[in-house]
């Protein structure tokens, strides 16, 4: 698994869900809730897809004007 996105802004989460399940890739979701527990404050949303997927959905995001995560990148 490697990290794609990362955000406490549950908008950004759905949004990017969606893009994920339209292209049929899976993900991973943790501490989708932690938030509520901190007032909105935590930045810990961090989705995680499989190796093989990251490339496909790196393009996804920033073809929708998201900022995919590139620190874990590996080609």
């Amino acid at each position: 698994m490697i990290e794609i996105y990362t955000t406490s802004d549950m908008g950004e989460i759905a949004f990017v869900k969606s893009l994920l399940q339209s292209a049929s890739i899976e993900y991973v979701v943790f501490d989708e809730h932690t938030s509520g527990l901190f007032g909105g404050f935590a930045d810990c949303r961090i989705m995680l897809l499989d190796d093989n997927d990251y490339e496909a959905a790196y393009d996804l995001l920033f073809d929708a004007g998201l900022e995919p995560s590139e620190a874990e990148y590996r080609s």
